[in-house]
């Protein structure tokens, strides 16, 4: 018999990591987004380990994943996502419910919503340049591309970047997977649907100039597609 998320969240933690300190089940369960298919995620605080690591387990009829930590590593992690925009463990922190705790919890948890709330670092001039490089690469690529199949790995990719460009120009943080339409609604839902319409356009009727002309118009502020003049690595 599945057992509730909490229950099973309980039992796993007794089972594989009862020296823990902390431990917080986060993931859409949690949040009321879950599906069938979904897991749940336990962030686990344990100084008894040595060094960060991720595992899978299937237990109590969940499959589990376990992100074990020590006290001075999930704050490494923590300045980490926020140089790079993207705060999964803020998330899963910020949002999920204390299973076990020393009486430090509510730290690490405030912790993790001042982190939320104050955003990811400012991007620099560089770090823009390079995206903006990067989708320019692609829309070429894009408007030249005859070939249908080619052209969706193309647009796949150019989705990835968009979302990226436009929430780090906006101070805004990113996400991954399901999380980059979560991330996009956050910053600006007609912005996100807007941007949802033209992809999904693009897949059912194959033209391409719709989203070419959107995220070109994305660009301009910002003197549209970038390549002359554009170098990486380069010392003087």
């Amino acid at each position: 018999m599945r057992r509730t998320a909490i229950e099973a969240a309980e039992q796993f933690v007794l089972n594989h990591f009862s020296d823990c300190t902390v431990a917080i089940l986060s993931g859409s369960v949690v949040q009321g987004m879950g599906t069938k298919q979904s897991d749940l995620d336990i962030v686990i605080i344990d100084d008894t380990k040595t060094f960060p690591f991720r595992e899978s387990f299937y237990e109590s009829g969940w499959p589990i994943e376990a992100f074990v930590l020590t006290r001075d590593t999930y704050r490494d992690l923590f300045e980490f996502n926020v140089v790079q925009g993207l705060p999964s463990l803020q998330r899963m922190c910020a949002q999920g419910i204390i299973i076990k705790d020393d009486g430090t919890a509510s730290e690490l948890i405030d912790i993790a919503r001042e982190i939320l709330a104050k955003g990811p670092m400012p991007w620099t001039v560089e770090e823009m340049n390079r995206v903006r490089y990067e989708i320019s690469e692609c829309l070429e690529d894009l408007t030249g591309s005859d070939c249908h199949y080619e052209s969706i790995f193309i647009v796949n990719k150019l989705a990835g970047l968009v979302h990226e460009y436009v929430l780090r120009m906006n101070g805004c943080w990113i996400g991954d997977g399901k999380w980059i339409v979560r991330s996009l609604q956050i910053y600006n839902k007609q912005f996100s649907d807007q941007f949802l319409d033209v992809l999904d356009k693009f897949y059912k009727t194959e033209r391409k100039e719709a989203i070419i002309q959107f995220i070109d118009d994305i660009l301009a502020p910002n003197g549209g597609r970038l390549f002359e003049g554009y170098s990486e690595g380069k010392y003087i």
